[in-house]
């Protein structure tokens, strides 16, 4: 079953080794590989050659297990090569490739964007931190609007105690001022 290098693939096919393994990447022929050599399968390699021009096969590998010949892990699909199944499958191909290159560049958008928001996110503050900061702020004006009331009510009190001493002076000036008139009308009395 899978008996041929892929050279002997190539010659039978008449086609490069290039070509045989572009058919290899697509799953269009299975391969073996037993150490370093890659063995083709022969079936696919008939099928192709025989159906050149009637149909085009699909084979898609379901699972790989360590290198066993499992016909079974394989699933074929055929897909007939008239050209109006060619062309609408032409214009699929077409509509998914312009939906790619749409997506394409959103996601390099996006990714330019989410760099930019990184950037930003190291150069400023975290939430956190300004969160803090901002309670703190909120912190020290409560602080000081009753530091304020308190220095206000000092002040009323200060002005207070002033206008006392004010007119105490002044009592104590007058008391004074009658004590030394009183004395003068008392010496010069004695006299």
């Amino acid at each position: 079953m899978y008996k041929l290098t892929r050279k002997e693939a190539a010659d039978l096919l008449n086609i490069s080794t290039r070509s045989v393994d572009r058919y290899i990447k697509s799953g269009k022929i299975r391969t073996k590989k037993d150490w370093k050599v890659v063995c083709v399968n022969e079936e696919d390699i008939s099928r192709l050659k025989n159906n050149w021009d009637s149909i085009q096969e699909v084979i898609l590998p379901s699972k790989k297990e360590n290198n066993t010949n499992n016909d079974s892990d394989f699933v074929t699909d055929y897909i007939p090569s008239d050209s109006k199944s060619l062309s609408v499958l032409d214009n699929i191909y077409d509509d998914l490739k312009k939906e790619i290159i749409k997506k394409d560049s959103v996601i390099q958008d996006l990714s330019i964007k989410l760099w930019r928001a990184e950037e930003m996110a190291k150069n400023s503050i975290s939430l956190i931190e300004f969160k803090k900061s901002q309670f703190l702020l909120e912190e020290w004006k409560e602080f000081l609007s009753q530091e304020i009331t308190d220095l206000k009510t000092e002040k009323n009190r200060l002005l207070k105690d002033l206008n006392y001493e004010k007119s105490t002076n002044s009592i104590l000036m007058i008391f004074i001022l009658v004590l030394i008139t009183l004395w003068i009308i008392i010496w010069f009395a004695n006299i």
